[in-house]
């Protein structure tokens, strides 16, 4: 459009015209940023006892490190960043303060359509031309887990999209209030300070399959984890970060996955044994609950509301050395 028609047009169509080209480059752009990485490789080289390095045909690199015959952890930034420990505020730290168990020899194997990378327990494969990657375990010699697509980065967001199975199920996430088997289901990895039914108190980036692996993201940024509800065969990890830095293991069933957790991220503590009773993840003993017809609805057929002071309803107690209320809300 020439600019002596443009200058013609209302005031509304020449603002609507700029923003429509403003809008349009900021699409392209970000899609350009998508676009941009590469998903082939080029080569592979074993830089130390426990690591391979995959370099990319534009150069961005893809580092997997083994921390045990099971466990590795997959580190790609396509800015170029360095493998890095995650920060926080206050400072914290997610790995034990030495999480690495005997590796053992690996095996690098590089033909002309897949790179195989293998050690005593587990073998990845990871395919040359899209960098999909398969995990087998070599006890069974079945597949534990796959990628359906290449890693995607967008603007301060990373995605992993695995693939999920009809008999496969998944647990985990830390605190997912009301929550137990998560297939079909999508959960928050990020801490809404919610004790009801459906929120996110104490979140952990952190599941694991009955397929025979779990996934540790390496991460304080918050995340989503879609096991099936968006669609379905598709597993869709997602953080709020600017480089991927995941951890996978492999192993037969919840306790030896959980030992795989706890082998990165130190043992849980053993309570003693005179704090072992019955519990609530929330601050028991502290609410009143008192009739009320717009409250909730619970084993006796009214209804009660909640308050943390005294409003003249009943305490609640556990232990029966105060006014009990220890029936449940209706489900």
């Amino acid at each position: 459009m020439c600019f002596k028609k443009f200058f013609q047009l209302s005031k509304v169509m020449r603002i609507t015209i700029i923003l429509s080209c403003l809008f349009g480059q900021a699409i392209a752009q970000t899609d350009r940023k998508t676009d941009s990485v590469s998903h082939k490789i080029e080569a592979a080289e074993q830089i130390n006892p426990t690591t391979v390095q995959l370099i990319f045909t534009d150069n961005h690199r893809l580092t997997i490190d083994f921390y045990g015959e099971n466990i590795f952890r997959v580190f790609e930034d396509i800015s170029g960043g360095i493998i890095a420990q995650p920060e926080s505020t206050p400072p914290a730290n997610i790995l034990f303060e030495n999480p690495r168990k005997p590796v053992g020899q690996l095996t690098l194997n590089n033909d002309v359509i897949k790179i195989t990378i293998a050690s005593a327990k587990i073998s990845v494969e990871i395919d040359k031309n899209t960098s999909l990657i398969k995990v087998i375990d070599k006890a069974t010699n079945k597949t534990a887990l796959e990628t359906l697509k290449p890693v995607a980065f967008d603007d301060g967001k990373v995605t992993l999209v695995l693939k999920e199975t009809p008999d496969e199920y998944f647990y985990g996430g830390g605190v997912q209030n009301g929550r137990f088997s998560h297939k079909g289901k999508s959960i928050a990895i990020v801490n809404e300070n919610s004790w009801t039914d459906g929120g996110v108190a104490s979140p952990t980036p952190f599941y694991w399959s009955t397929n025979g692996y779990g996934v540790l993201w390496y991460t304080f940024k918050p995340g989503k984890y879609d096991f099936g509800a968006k669609k379905k065969g598709e597993v869709i990890l997602t953080h709020d970060s600017d480089y991927l830095n995941v951890f996978f293991m492999v192993n037969d069933g919840a306790a030896d996955l959980l030992n795989d957790f706890y082998q990165l991220t130190g043992k849980p503590i053993l309570l003693p044994k005179f704090a072992f009773y019955e519990g609530h993840l929330n601050a028991y003993n502290r609410d009143y609950w008192k009739e009320d017809s717009t409250g909730i609805l619970f084993e006796d057929g009214k209804y009660y509301k909640e308050s943390q002071k005294n409003n003249g309803g009943l305490k609640e107690s556990l232990n029966g050395k105060k006014t009990i209320t220890n029936f449940l809300p209706v489900q």
